[in-house]
C-alpha cells in the first residue's frame, strides 16, 4: 500500500496537477527500482544506502512547495520535535523513506542472510502469547521502515503471515506497485495464503482465515470511515481492524521493523496486544479499540518520525473528509 499512500497527496503538493504527478512519480520509483537491481551487483549495501539518502535529500530541496507543506505537516503532528532544523531532518528522512521499500527489497534479494544476521527482535513474547491463544492473529503496523520486507522476515522466523493489500488495479501507481508486491512475494510469504487483494470477498475469506487460528496483517495508516484522534486532530482510518477483532477474538498485536544505523541493520519490535473486549455495543467498541489502534500507531511513528511515509498522505488527518467506507 505504500506507493497509494505516498501519492495520494500529489494534488495537494505545491498544487501540481495530479495526474502529472503521479506519472512522474511512478517512473521515477520504476527507474530506480531497476536502476537499484543493477547497481546492486556493482556496490556494496552502504554505497547503495548512501546513494538511495542522497536521492531523498534531493528530492526534498527540488520541490520548495513541497517541502513546505511537508514541514508544517510535521511540526503541526509533533510541535516537540524541535526546531526548524530538527524538522527539516525528519522531513529529508521522510523523502528518503519513499524511496527505500525498493532498495530494502533488492538488499534482502541479494544479501538475504545478512539480512537476517543483522537482524534485532524484541518483544517475541507477545506474538507467541497471541498465537497461544488459537484465535487468530491481526498484526498491525504503519508504512514505516522497513515496511517492503516486513513480510519476508517473518516467513523467514517462521512466523508467515497474509497481509490485506490495495490491489493493484486501485492504486494510481499501478505498476510500480504491482512489481513490488510481486518482487516481494518472491523473497518469502505464507505459501498457503499469499495475500488477501481488498474487493475480492475479503472480509470473508480473512475471517476465515482468523477463525483457523492463522495471521492477517493490516496497516493502521489508511483512510477509512473510523474517526478517531491522531497526532491531536482528526483522522478517519480504516477500522477493519476492530471488526475482525471484535468478529473473530483474534489478537491485535502491533508491530514495526525499523532501519537502523547501517543497511544491513535492523529492528523488529512486537507491542503487547491491544484489548478488544465487547460491551454489548458493538459501534462504540469499535470507536474504543481504533481508538487505541490509533494511539499505538502515533507511539510507533514517534519511534522514528523520519521514516514515517504517510506524513505524505493520510486524508483526514490534516482536516480533509474522508468516508471511504472500507473496513480493512
Amino acid at each position: 500500500m505504500l506507493a497509494s499512500d505516498a501519492s495520494s497527496d500529489g494534488r495537494e503538493i505545491g498544487g501540481t496537477d495530479a495526474g502529472l504527478f503521479l506519472q512522474v512519480v511512478e517512473f521515477a520509483l520504476l527507474g530506480l527500482f531497476h536502476l537499484n537491481r543493477l547497481l546492486s551487483v556493482l556496490l556494496t549495501p552502504e554505497m547503495m544506502k548512501a546513494l538511495f539518502m542522497s536521492a531523498g535529500y534531493i528530492t526534498y530541496y527540488a520541490f520548495p512547495p513541497m517541502r513546505r507543506r511537508l514541514d508544517g505537516k510535521i511540526r503541526a503532528a509533533m510541535p516537540e520535535a524541535g526546531g526548524a532544523r530538527d524538522i527539516s531532518r525528519i522531513g529529508r528522512r521522510a523523502c528518503c523513506a519513499l524511496l527505500m521499500p525498493a532498495l530494502e527489497l533488492t538488499m534482502m534479494h541479494r544479501h538475504g542472510e545478512d539480512y537476517m544476521r543483522g537482524l534485532r527482535v524484541e518483544g517475541m513474547e507477545h506474538l507467541e502469547g497471541a498465537d497461544a491463544a488459537g484465535k487468530g492473529v491481526i498484526l498491525v503496523a504503519v508504512h514505516q521502515g522497513a515496511n517492503a520486507t516486513r513480510i519476508a522476515v517473518m516467513s523467514r522466523l517462521d512466523k508467515a503471515y497474509t497481509p490485506i493489500f490495495l490491489h493493484p488495479g486501485e492504486s494510481p501507481v499501478e505498476n510500480y506497485y504491482s512489481t513490488l508486491a510481486l518482487y516481494g512475494q518472491e523473497l518469502g510469504c505464507d505459501r498457503e495464503c499469499p495475500v488477501f487483494w481488498t474487493g475480492q470477498d475479503t472480509v470473508r475469506r480473512v475471517r476465515e482465515h482468523l477463525e483457523r487460528g492463522k495471521r492477517v496483517g493490516i496497516d493502521i495508516d489508511v483512510p477509512g470511515r473510523c474517526r478517531v484522534d491522531f497526532f491531536g486532530r482528526t483522522a478517519s482510518l480504516a477500522d477493519g481492524i476492530a471488526r475482525f477483532a471484535l468478529d473473530t477474538g483474534a489478537a491485535i498485536v502491533p508491530f514495526q521493523l525499523l532501519q537502523g544505523r547501517r543497511a544491513l541493520e535492523h529492528v523488529l519490535s512486537f507491542r503487547p496486544p491491544i484489548a478488544a473486549a465487547s460491551s454489548g455495543d458493538r459501534e462504540a467498541d469499535i470507536r474504543s479499540i481504533m481508538g487505541e489502534v490509533a494511539a499505538t500507531a502515533e507511539d510507533m511513528v514517534r519511534d522514528a518520525p523520519g521514516q514515517w511515509m504517510s506524513w505524505f498522505g493520510i486524508p483526514g488527518l490534516w482536516g480533509q473528509t474522508c468516508d471511504s467506507g472500507r473496513g480493512g
